[in-house]
């Protein structure tokens, strides 16, 4: 198995994989250079302050961050994890918030976020389908730089991903070449704050043949969904679909991201951490001691560059 070695050059030893059966040659070093955190979320230190004030007006939010060790980051808390991680860019999203005016701050944030870290992080915009006016704070957010929105969670917030709602946000991200990260949860398993509101791994296949031109992220291995990649028709269906790690440490075992690579190919695993929820750098280091030289590097970068279109400067 591939073991890591420094921050920044990763030595792979010769191993076979017990799940993939991927062949690694001994002595091979493989410099993974350009790696992306591609699930991570960022909240102005405003709201941070008023959690308490929000989470009275909004119940999702309320449940996954209402008390005080519910973990909300800014910018530079961002940066600084992922110069301790040895990661050089990250895609940030927000929260899917109900209230029009809490959308419209942590939008201005993370655009915001977006210019000063001066091409380190991509910017995922917040939407609410539900609310009226949705339109034009989505599109202003395309405007100013966003690659696209999430971490949607339609049932949180009161729309269809399959209704009319759903469908007018797939068409503008078709129109405009966004992408879009859907929270998706395993529909069995233990409970948490947060699981449930976003959408399942039916609606995910469903909403993702209907937009097949759509680039699409299910997050946290996709609630399941790449198990049924074995059935040909499921795998023609959704080529648009990715998957990324966040939080998998806590709902999978140690080889379940080798099986994904395995089920979905190396070129649509995203590696994400889910900070501030967990470590870059840990979540980082357990892949690189997963995954052959090759597959770590696009799965731990070089497939959220292509994604988010990520303008990468070597040093």
């Amino acid at each position: 198995m591939a073991r890591a070695g420094s921050p920044n050059r990763p030595r792979i030893h010769g191993a076979y994989h017990p799940v993939a059966g991927w062949a690694v040659a001994a002595g091979v070093t493989i410099a993974v250079m350009n790696r992306v955190d591609a699930h991570t979320h960022l909240f102005p230190p405003s709201q941070r302050d008023a959690r308490a004030e929000i989470a009275g007006r909004d119940h999702t939010f309320g449940e996954m961050y209402g008390t005080p060790e519910a973990k909300m980051a800014t910018l530079a808390e961002l940066l600084a994890a992922l110069d301790a991680a040895g990661i050089q860019h990250a895609v940030a999203a927000g929260f899917a918030f109900t209230n029009e005016r809490d959308i419209e701050e942590q939008n201005s944030y993370l655009l915001e976020a977006r210019r000063c870290a001066r091409g380190r992080v991509a910017a995922l915009a917040t939407v609410n389908p539900a609310s009226p006016g949705w339109e034009r704070l989505a599109r202003k957010a395309l405007d100013l730089g966003a690659a696209g929105f999430g971490e949607l969670r339609p049932h949180n917030q009161g729309w269809d991903p399959l209704g009319p709602a759903g469908r007018a946000l797939g068409g503008l991200a078709r129109d405009a070449g966004a992408v879009l990260l859907w929270h998706v949860s395993e529909p069995v398993g233990h409970g948490y704050p947060g699981k449930e509101g976003g959408i399942s791994p039916v609606e995910l296949c469903r909403v993702a043949t209907e937009f097949s031109q759509v680039k699409m992220v299910g997050a946290h291995l996709g609630g399941g969904l790449a198990y049924y990649l074995q059935m040909p028709e499921v795998k023609a269906a959704i080529e648009n679909v990715y998957f990324d790690t966040a939080a998998v440490t806590l709902l999978y075992d140690d080889q379940s991201v080798a099986r994904l690579v395995d089920l979905a190919g190396p070129g649509r695993v995203i590696f994400g951490s889910d900070y501030p929820l967990l470590s870059p750098r840990r979540q980082l280091q357990r892949l690189l001691g997963q995954l052959p030289g090759d597959v770590a590097k696009q799965v731990c970068g070089g497939n959220a560059e292509r994604l988010f279109r990520i303008t990468t400067t070597h040093d």
